[in-house]
Protein backbone atom coordinates (compact mmCIF):
# COMPACT_ATOMS: atom_id res chain seq x y z
CA UNK A 1 0.00 0.00 0.00
CA UNK A 2 1.38 3.37 -1.05
CA UNK A 3 0.82 5.88 1.74
CA UNK A 4 3.37 8.42 0.67
CA UNK A 5 5.77 7.49 3.47
CA UNK A 6 9.23 6.21 2.79
CA UNK A 7 10.96 4.47 5.69
CA UNK A 8 14.22 2.55 5.39
CA UNK A 9 13.70 -1.19 5.65
CA UNK A 10 14.12 -2.60 9.17
CA UNK A 11 14.30 0.88 10.65
CA UNK A 12 13.55 0.58 14.38
CA UNK A 13 10.44 2.58 15.21
CA UNK A 14 9.35 3.33 18.79
CA UNK A 15 11.76 0.79 20.23
CA UNK A 16 10.50 -2.04 18.03
CA UNK A 17 6.90 -1.70 19.23
CA UNK A 18 4.52 -3.98 17.32
CA UNK A 19 1.66 -1.50 17.33
CA UNK A 20 3.12 2.00 17.77
CA UNK A 21 0.80 4.95 18.33
CA UNK A 22 0.91 7.70 15.70
CA UNK A 23 0.66 11.27 16.98
CA UNK A 24 0.68 14.54 15.10
CA UNK A 25 1.52 17.83 16.80
CA UNK A 26 4.38 19.73 18.33
CA UNK A 27 6.17 20.68 21.54
CA UNK A 28 6.95 24.27 22.50
CA UNK A 29 9.51 25.35 25.10
CA UNK A 30 8.65 28.37 27.20
CA UNK A 31 11.16 30.50 29.11
CA UNK A 32 9.74 30.66 32.63
CA UNK A 33 11.33 34.06 33.29
CA UNK A 34 10.49 35.95 30.09
CA UNK A 35 7.57 33.99 28.68
CA UNK A 36 9.29 33.58 25.31
CA UNK A 37 8.01 30.59 23.32
CA UNK A 38 10.14 28.59 20.89
CA UNK A 39 9.17 25.56 18.85
CA UNK A 40 11.25 22.61 20.11
CA UNK A 41 9.83 19.76 18.05
CA UNK A 42 7.18 19.15 15.41
CA UNK A 43 5.98 15.93 13.88
CA UNK A 44 5.80 17.65 10.48
CA UNK A 45 9.44 16.79 9.91
CA UNK A 46 8.92 13.09 10.65
CA UNK A 47 8.09 10.48 7.96
CA UNK A 48 4.41 10.76 7.17
CA UNK A 49 4.12 13.84 9.37
CA UNK A 50 3.55 11.75 12.50
CA UNK A 51 5.51 10.69 15.56
CA UNK A 52 5.53 7.01 16.58
CA UNK A 53 5.44 6.26 20.31
CA UNK A 54 5.29 2.94 22.15
CA UNK A 55 1.94 1.31 22.83
CA UNK A 56 3.28 0.32 26.30
CA UNK A 57 1.07 -2.79 26.38
CA UNK A 58 2.13 -5.08 29.23
CA UNK A 59 0.97 -8.31 27.54
CA UNK A 60 3.52 -10.29 25.57
CA UNK A 61 0.90 -11.58 23.16
CA UNK A 62 -0.03 -7.99 22.23
CA UNK A 63 3.46 -6.48 21.91
CA UNK A 64 6.62 -8.47 22.76
CA UNK A 65 8.89 -5.40 22.77
CA UNK A 66 6.78 -3.25 25.12
CA UNK A 67 6.00 -6.27 27.28
CA UNK A 68 9.71 -6.97 27.76
CA UNK A 69 10.33 -3.37 28.86
CA UNK A 70 7.36 -3.48 31.22
CA UNK A 71 8.56 -6.74 32.73
CA UNK A 72 12.05 -5.34 33.34
CA UNK A 73 10.58 -2.26 35.00
CA UNK A 74 8.33 -4.40 37.19
CA UNK A 75 11.30 -6.57 38.15
CA UNK A 76 13.34 -3.50 39.07
CA UNK A 77 10.45 -2.02 41.06
CA UNK A 78 10.02 -5.19 43.14
CA UNK A 79 13.78 -5.67 43.52
CA UNK A 80 14.37 -2.13 44.79
CA UNK A 81 11.90 -2.69 47.61
CA UNK A 82 13.79 -5.77 48.82
CA UNK A 83 17.45 -5.04 48.06
CA UNK A 84 17.55 -1.25 47.80
CA UNK A 85 18.47 0.98 44.91
CA UNK A 86 16.52 3.50 42.83
CA UNK A 87 16.22 5.81 45.81
CA UNK A 88 15.68 3.04 48.38
CA UNK A 89 18.55 2.55 50.89
CA UNK A 90 20.27 -0.84 50.92
CA UNK A 91 19.52 -1.17 54.64
CA UNK A 92 16.00 -2.20 53.60
CA UNK A 93 17.30 -5.76 53.20
CA UNK A 94 17.25 -6.01 57.01
CA UNK A 95 13.57 -5.13 57.29
CA UNK A 96 11.18 -8.04 57.93
CA UNK A 97 9.13 -9.00 54.86
CA UNK A 98 6.64 -11.71 53.93
CA UNK A 99 5.47 -13.22 50.66
CA UNK A 100 1.71 -13.67 50.69
CA UNK A 101 -0.48 -15.56 48.20
CA UNK A 102 -4.22 -14.91 48.38
CA UNK A 103 -6.48 -17.21 46.36
CA UNK A 104 -10.10 -17.25 45.24
CA UNK A 105 -12.70 -19.53 46.76
CA UNK A 106 -14.13 -22.47 44.84
CA UNK A 107 -17.08 -21.84 42.54
CA UNK A 108 -17.32 -25.49 41.55
CA UNK A 109 -14.90 -28.36 40.76
CA UNK A 110 -12.74 -27.79 37.67
CA UNK A 111 -10.37 -29.98 35.70
CA UNK A 112 -6.89 -29.64 37.16
CA UNK A 113 -3.44 -31.18 36.91
CA UNK A 114 -1.94 -32.04 40.28
CA UNK A 115 1.39 -33.74 40.91
CA UNK A 116 2.91 -35.46 43.91
CA UNK A 117 6.02 -33.71 45.16
CA UNK A 118 5.73 -30.64 42.94
CA UNK A 119 6.11 -30.20 39.19
CA UNK A 120 8.44 -33.19 38.78
CA UNK A 121 6.28 -35.78 40.57
CA UNK A 122 3.73 -38.23 39.16
CA UNK A 123 0.40 -36.81 38.00
CA UNK A 124 -2.64 -37.52 40.16
CA UNK A 125 -6.18 -38.18 39.07
CA UNK A 126 -8.07 -34.96 38.46
CA UNK A 127 -11.04 -35.32 40.85
CA UNK A 128 -11.51 -38.98 41.87
CA UNK A 129 -15.15 -38.75 42.92
CA UNK A 130 -17.96 -41.18 42.21
CA UNK A 131 -21.62 -40.58 41.50
CA UNK A 132 -23.52 -37.97 39.55
CA UNK A 133 -24.05 -34.26 40.10
CA UNK A 134 -27.61 -32.79 40.36
CA UNK A 135 -27.58 -32.35 36.58
CA UNK A 136 -26.95 -36.02 35.90
CA UNK A 137 -23.30 -35.63 34.91
CA UNK A 138 -20.28 -37.35 36.53
CA UNK A 139 -19.37 -35.60 39.77
CA UNK A 140 -15.66 -36.34 39.33
CA UNK A 141 -12.93 -36.87 36.78
CA UNK A 142 -10.45 -39.74 37.00
CA UNK A 143 -8.16 -38.64 34.16
CA UNK A 144 -4.54 -37.61 34.57
CA UNK A 145 -4.49 -34.50 32.42
CA UNK A 146 -1.60 -33.47 30.22
CA UNK A 147 -0.16 -29.97 30.55
CA UNK A 148 -1.65 -28.96 27.18
CA UNK A 149 -5.13 -30.32 27.88
CA UNK A 150 -7.61 -27.65 26.80
CA UNK A 151 -10.04 -28.71 29.54
CA UNK A 152 -7.76 -27.54 32.38
CA UNK A 153 -9.52 -24.84 34.39
CA UNK A 154 -12.94 -25.69 32.93
CA UNK A 155 -15.74 -26.94 35.21
CA UNK A 156 -16.46 -30.64 35.42
CA UNK A 157 -20.14 -29.68 35.19
CA UNK A 158 -20.73 -26.19 33.72
CA UNK A 159 -24.30 -26.15 35.03
CA UNK A 160 -23.04 -26.63 38.62
CA UNK A 161 -20.43 -23.88 38.32
CA UNK A 162 -21.12 -20.46 39.89
CA UNK A 163 -20.36 -18.26 36.88
CA UNK A 164 -22.12 -15.24 38.31
CA UNK A 165 -20.29 -15.37 41.63
CA UNK A 166 -17.01 -15.95 39.81
CA UNK A 167 -17.14 -12.73 37.78
CA UNK A 168 -18.54 -10.71 40.69
CA UNK A 169 -15.76 -12.00 42.93
CA UNK A 170 -13.22 -10.79 40.35
CA UNK A 171 -14.91 -7.39 40.24
CA UNK A 172 -14.72 -7.07 44.03
CA UNK A 173 -11.10 -8.20 44.46
CA UNK A 174 -9.82 -4.58 44.70
CA UNK A 175 -12.38 -3.82 47.41
CA UNK A 176 -11.55 -7.05 49.25
CA UNK A 177 -7.83 -6.24 49.11
CA UNK A 178 -8.43 -2.74 50.52
CA UNK A 179 -10.48 -4.21 53.34
CA UNK A 180 -7.65 -6.67 54.00
CA UNK A 181 -5.05 -3.91 54.13
CA UNK A 182 -7.10 -1.78 56.51
CA UNK A 183 -7.96 -4.72 58.78
CA UNK A 184 -4.32 -5.87 58.84
CA UNK A 185 -3.17 -2.47 60.06
CA UNK A 186 -5.76 -2.55 62.83
CA UNK A 187 -4.87 -6.14 63.77
CA UNK A 188 -1.13 -5.40 63.91
CA UNK A 189 -1.77 -2.33 66.04
CA UNK A 190 -3.92 -4.33 68.47
CA UNK A 191 -1.35 -7.14 68.70
CA UNK A 192 1.41 -4.61 69.42
CA UNK A 193 -0.69 -2.89 72.09
CA UNK A 194 -1.07 0.31 70.05
CA UNK A 195 -3.77 2.34 68.43
CA UNK A 196 -3.72 2.67 64.64
CA UNK A 197 -2.40 6.21 65.00
CA UNK A 198 0.24 4.94 67.42
CA UNK A 199 1.23 2.20 64.98
CA UNK A 200 1.78 4.75 62.23
CA UNK A 201 4.07 6.70 64.55
CA UNK A 202 6.08 3.53 65.20
CA UNK A 203 6.06 1.63 61.88
CA UNK A 204 4.80 1.54 58.32
CA UNK A 205 3.46 -1.45 56.38
CA UNK A 206 4.53 -1.27 52.73
CA UNK A 207 3.55 -3.67 49.98
CA UNK A 208 3.72 -4.50 46.29
CA UNK A 209 0.88 -6.56 44.82
CA UNK A 210 0.67 -8.52 41.55
CA UNK A 211 -2.53 -10.08 40.21
CA UNK A 212 -2.50 -13.40 38.35
CA UNK A 213 -5.42 -14.72 36.31
CA UNK A 214 -5.85 -18.45 36.86
CA UNK A 215 -6.91 -20.92 34.17
CA UNK A 216 -10.35 -21.18 35.76
CA UNK A 217 -10.84 -17.43 35.19
CA UNK A 218 -10.40 -16.04 38.72
CA UNK A 219 -7.71 -13.77 40.11
CA UNK A 220 -5.07 -14.68 42.69
CA UNK A 221 -2.91 -12.04 44.39
CA UNK A 222 0.80 -12.34 45.14
CA UNK A 223 1.92 -9.74 47.67
CA UNK A 224 5.17 -8.70 49.30
CA UNK A 225 4.53 -7.07 52.69
CA UNK A 226 7.41 -5.20 54.35
CA UNK A 227 7.64 -3.48 57.74
CA UNK A 228 9.55 -0.19 57.91
CA UNK A 229 10.12 2.42 60.53
CA UNK A 230 7.78 5.44 60.76
CA UNK A 231 9.70 7.36 58.07
CA UNK A 232 9.63 4.60 55.47
CA UNK A 233 12.43 2.35 54.16
CA UNK A 234 15.13 4.68 55.45
CA UNK A 235 14.14 4.13 59.09
CA UNK A 236 14.52 0.98 61.18
CA UNK A 237 11.37 -1.01 62.07
CA UNK A 238 10.45 -1.56 65.74
CA UNK A 239 11.81 -4.61 67.53
CA UNK A 240 8.41 -6.35 67.75
CA UNK A 241 8.26 -6.55 63.93
CA UNK A 242 11.13 -9.05 63.86
CA UNK A 243 8.92 -11.85 65.14
CA UNK A 244 5.75 -13.39 63.73
CA UNK A 245 3.35 -10.77 65.09
CA UNK A 246 2.64 -9.31 61.66
CA UNK A 247 2.26 -12.71 59.97
CA UNK A 248 -0.09 -13.97 62.68
CA UNK A 249 -2.22 -10.84 62.44
CA UNK A 250 -2.36 -11.19 58.66
CA UNK A 251 -3.44 -14.84 58.90
CA UNK A 252 -6.28 -13.91 61.22
CA UNK A 253 -7.44 -11.09 58.95
CA UNK A 254 -7.34 -13.13 55.74
CA UNK A 255 -9.47 -15.83 57.33
CA UNK A 256 -12.15 -13.42 58.56
CA UNK A 257 -12.30 -10.37 56.31
CA UNK A 258 -15.22 -10.12 53.89
CA UNK A 259 -17.03 -7.65 51.66
CA UNK A 260 -20.84 -7.75 51.20
CA UNK A 261 -21.98 -8.18 47.60
CA UNK A 262 -25.16 -8.86 45.62
CA UNK A 263 -25.59 -12.54 44.84
CA UNK A 264 -25.89 -13.15 41.07
CA UNK A 265 -26.46 -16.89 41.53
CA UNK A 266 -29.18 -16.66 44.19
CA UNK A 267 -31.82 -18.00 41.84
CA UNK A 268 -29.76 -21.12 41.12
CA UNK A 269 -28.72 -21.87 44.71
CA UNK A 270 -30.49 -24.18 47.09
CA UNK A 271 -32.57 -22.56 49.79
CA UNK A 272 -30.44 -21.62 52.75
CA UNK A 273 -27.23 -21.60 50.71
CA UNK A 274 -27.03 -17.87 50.31
CA UNK A 275 -30.13 -17.08 48.28
CA UNK A 276 -31.06 -14.21 50.58
CA UNK A 277 -30.06 -10.58 50.28
CA UNK A 278 -26.49 -11.26 49.15
CA UNK A 279 -23.33 -13.09 49.97
CA UNK A 280 -19.99 -12.37 51.60
CA UNK A 281 -16.99 -12.11 49.27
CA UNK A 282 -14.01 -13.77 50.99
CA UNK A 283 -10.58 -15.13 50.18
CA UNK A 284 -10.19 -18.82 49.43
CA UNK A 285 -9.02 -21.30 52.04
CA UNK A 286 -5.64 -21.77 50.35
CA UNK A 287 -3.56 -18.91 51.76
CA UNK A 288 0.23 -18.95 51.88
CA UNK A 289 2.21 -16.55 54.10
CA UNK A 290 5.97 -17.07 54.15
CA UNK A 291 8.80 -15.08 55.64
CA UNK A 292 11.19 -13.78 52.97
CA UNK A 293 14.72 -14.81 53.97
CA UNK A 294 17.15 -12.86 51.82
CA UNK A 295 20.41 -14.76 52.00
CA UNK A 296 21.83 -13.09 48.91
CA UNK A 297 21.13 -11.58 45.49
CA UNK A 298 19.80 -14.91 44.21
CA UNK A 299 16.90 -14.94 46.67
CA UNK A 300 16.01 -11.33 45.92
CA UNK A 301 16.05 -11.96 42.18
CA UNK A 302 13.92 -15.09 42.54
CA UNK A 303 11.11 -13.18 44.26
CA UNK A 304 11.30 -10.35 41.73
CA UNK A 305 11.23 -12.71 38.76
CA UNK A 306 8.32 -14.65 40.25
CA UNK A 307 6.17 -11.53 40.48
CA UNK A 308 7.28 -9.88 37.24
CA UNK A 309 6.44 -12.89 35.06
CA UNK A 310 2.72 -12.75 35.85
CA UNK A 311 1.95 -9.22 34.71
CA UNK A 312 3.03 -9.84 31.11
CA UNK A 313 0.70 -12.82 30.68
CA UNK A 314 -2.60 -12.54 28.85
CA UNK A 315 -5.66 -12.55 31.05
CA UNK A 316 -6.92 -15.65 29.28
CA UNK A 317 -7.38 -17.40 25.95
CA UNK A 318 -3.75 -17.06 24.86
CA UNK A 319 -4.15 -13.44 23.77
CA UNK A 320 -7.60 -13.65 22.17
CA UNK A 321 -8.96 -11.47 24.99
CA UNK A 322 -6.16 -8.91 25.14
CA UNK A 323 -8.61 -6.16 24.24
CA UNK A 324 -12.13 -5.23 25.40
CA UNK A 325 -15.07 -7.09 23.91
CA UNK A 326 -17.12 -4.44 22.08
CA UNK A 327 -20.17 -6.60 21.40
CA UNK A 328 -21.49 -10.14 21.65
CA UNK A 329 -21.10 -10.35 17.87
CA UNK A 330 -17.39 -9.60 18.27
CA UNK A 331 -17.23 -12.23 21.02
CA UNK A 332 -18.74 -14.77 18.65
CA UNK A 333 -15.87 -14.27 16.21
CA UNK A 334 -13.23 -15.11 18.83
CA UNK A 335 -11.86 -18.62 19.23
CA UNK A 336 -12.38 -19.37 22.92
CA UNK A 337 -12.87 -22.41 25.09
CA UNK A 338 -16.53 -22.73 26.23
CA UNK A 339 -15.68 -21.90 29.86
CA UNK A 340 -14.01 -18.58 29.03
CA UNK A 341 -16.77 -17.67 26.58
CA UNK A 342 -19.42 -18.29 29.23
CA UNK A 343 -17.55 -16.12 31.74
CA UNK A 344 -17.53 -13.23 29.27
CA UNK A 345 -21.19 -13.78 28.41
CA UNK A 346 -22.01 -13.77 32.14
CA UNK A 347 -20.33 -10.38 32.50
CA UNK A 348 -22.48 -9.04 29.67
CA UNK A 349 -25.67 -10.56 31.06
CA UNK A 350 -25.17 -9.17 34.56
CA UNK A 351 -23.77 -5.89 33.26
CA UNK A 352 -26.98 -5.19 31.35
CA UNK A 353 -29.12 -5.87 34.41
CA UNK A 354 -29.66 -2.33 35.72
CA UNK A 355 -30.73 -3.44 39.19
CA UNK A 356 -27.78 -5.78 39.67
CA UNK A 357 -25.32 -3.21 38.25
CA UNK A 358 -26.53 -0.61 40.74
CA UNK A 359 -26.12 -3.08 43.61
CA UNK A 360 -22.62 -4.01 42.47
CA UNK A 361 -21.62 -0.34 42.15
CA UNK A 362 -22.90 0.24 45.67
CA UNK A 363 -20.79 -2.67 46.95
CA UNK A 364 -17.74 -1.19 45.23
CA UNK A 365 -18.51 2.30 46.45
CA UNK A 366 -18.22 3.98 43.05
CA UNK A 367 -20.11 4.50 39.80
CA UNK A 368 -19.58 2.47 36.66
CA UNK A 369 -19.68 5.42 34.27
CA UNK A 370 -21.09 5.23 30.76
CA UNK A 371 -20.30 1.51 30.38
CA UNK A 372 -21.36 -0.98 33.09
CA UNK A 373 -18.34 -2.23 35.00
CA UNK A 374 -18.78 -5.92 34.21
CA UNK A 375 -19.25 -5.18 30.50
CA UNK A 376 -16.21 -2.92 30.40
CA UNK A 377 -13.99 -5.55 32.00
CA UNK A 378 -15.60 -8.63 30.48
CA UNK A 379 -12.34 -9.47 28.65
CA UNK A 380 -10.77 -9.83 32.11
CA UNK A 381 -13.66 -11.89 33.50
CA UNK A 382 -14.88 -8.90 35.51
CA UNK A 383 -11.54 -7.94 37.08
CA UNK A 384 -10.96 -4.21 36.67
CA UNK A 385 -8.13 -3.67 39.17
CA UNK A 386 -4.45 -2.97 38.62
CA UNK A 387 -2.29 -5.93 37.69
CA UNK A 388 0.55 -4.39 39.70
CA UNK A 389 0.16 -1.85 42.48
CA UNK A 390 2.20 -0.79 45.47
CA UNK A 391 2.15 1.47 48.47
CA UNK A 392 3.78 4.84 47.95
CA UNK A 393 6.86 4.14 50.05
CA UNK A 394 7.59 0.60 48.92
CA UNK A 395 10.07 1.61 46.20
CA UNK A 396 10.40 3.62 42.99
CA UNK A 397 7.65 4.09 40.37
CA UNK A 398 7.15 3.14 36.73
CA UNK A 399 7.14 6.84 35.87
CA UNK A 400 10.52 7.40 37.49
CA UNK A 401 12.03 4.40 35.70
CA UNK A 402 10.69 5.57 32.35
CA UNK A 403 11.99 9.09 32.90
CA UNK A 404 15.50 7.83 33.63
CA UNK A 405 15.42 5.60 30.54
CA UNK A 406 14.13 8.45 28.36
CA UNK A 407 16.84 10.86 29.52
CA UNK A 408 19.51 8.19 29.07
CA UNK A 409 18.32 7.41 25.53
CA UNK A 410 18.33 11.06 24.50
CA UNK A 411 21.73 11.63 26.07
CA UNK A 412 23.28 8.62 24.34
CA UNK A 413 21.65 9.55 21.04
CA UNK A 414 23.01 13.07 21.26
CA UNK A 415 26.49 11.84 22.20
CA UNK A 416 26.58 9.42 19.27
CA UNK A 417 25.69 12.25 16.88
CA UNK A 418 28.34 14.50 18.37
CA UNK A 419 26.07 17.02 20.05
CA UNK A 420 24.93 17.96 23.53
CA UNK A 421 21.23 17.50 24.39
CA UNK A 422 19.82 20.98 24.92
CA UNK A 423 16.39 22.58 24.84
CA UNK A 424 15.17 25.30 22.46
CA UNK A 425 17.01 27.97 24.47
CA UNK A 426 20.34 26.16 24.46
CA UNK A 427 20.01 25.05 28.08
CA UNK A 428 20.62 21.46 29.20
CA UNK A 429 17.61 19.17 28.95
CA UNK A 430 15.46 19.36 32.06
CA UNK A 431 16.50 22.87 33.03
CA UNK A 432 13.96 24.25 35.55
CA UNK A 433 13.84 27.59 33.70
CA UNK A 434 12.25 25.89 30.66
CA UNK A 435 8.67 24.64 30.55
CA UNK A 436 7.65 22.10 27.89
CA UNK A 437 4.12 22.40 26.45
CA UNK A 438 2.84 19.73 24.08
CA UNK A 439 -0.12 19.78 21.70
CA UNK A 440 -0.87 16.37 20.22
CA UNK A 441 -3.60 14.71 18.17
CA UNK A 442 -4.13 10.97 17.84
CA UNK A 443 -3.42 10.00 14.23
CA UNK A 444 -3.82 6.23 14.35
CA UNK A 445 -2.21 3.01 15.43
CA UNK A 446 0.40 0.99 13.57
CA UNK A 447 3.43 1.91 11.50
CA UNK A 448 1.38 3.17 8.56
CA UNK A 449 -2.13 4.51 8.15
CA UNK A 450 -4.43 1.51 7.81
CA UNK A 451 -2.34 -0.89 9.92
CA UNK A 452 -4.43 -2.47 12.72
CA UNK A 453 -7.19 0.11 12.33
CA UNK A 454 -7.40 3.66 13.60
CA UNK A 455 -9.34 3.31 16.86
CA UNK A 456 -7.57 4.90 19.85
CA UNK A 457 -5.89 2.28 22.06
CA UNK A 458 -7.72 1.33 25.22
CA UNK A 459 -6.67 3.31 28.25
CA UNK A 460 -4.65 5.85 26.26
CA UNK A 461 -5.19 9.58 26.77
CA UNK A 462 -3.59 12.00 24.34
CA UNK A 463 -2.43 15.30 25.90
CA UNK A 464 -4.58 18.21 24.88
CA UNK A 465 -3.14 21.41 23.49
CA UNK A 466 -1.42 23.41 26.17
CA UNK A 467 -0.68 20.45 28.44
CA UNK A 468 2.72 20.09 30.05
CA UNK A 469 3.36 16.61 28.71
CA UNK A 470 6.60 15.85 26.89
CA UNK A 471 5.31 12.53 25.53
CA UNK A 472 7.21 13.21 22.33
CA UNK A 473 10.43 12.21 24.07
CA UNK A 474 9.22 8.62 24.31
CA UNK A 475 9.37 8.21 20.58
CA UNK A 476 12.90 9.53 20.08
Amino acid sequence: MDVGVSLPENRPVAGGCSRPIRLSGHVDHVDVGTGEVRRAFTSAGEPGGVLHVRCNNRRESACPACSAVYKRDAWRLVLAGLAGGKGVPETVTGHPAWFVTLTAPSFGPVHSRRQYGGKTGPVQACHPRRGLCPHGKPAGCHERHREDDSRLGSPICPDCYGYGRSVVWNALVPRLWKATRDATESAVAAAAGLTVAGLRRAARLSFVKVAEMQQRGVVHLHVVVRVDGPDGPGSAPPAWAAGELVADALRGVVGSVSVPAPDPDAATLDAGAGAGDGWAVRWGVQVDIRRIALDGPTDVGRVSNYLAKYITKSAAAGGALDHPVRSLAALGRLVLVPHVRRLVETCWRLGHDATFTAALDAALGRDSGDVPRLVRWSHQMGFGGHWLSKSRRYSTTFGALRTVRRVWSRTIGAAMSGRVPVDAFGRPDGDPDTLALGAWTYAGRGLYAGDHGDDPPDGMSVPAAGSGSDVWLAGL
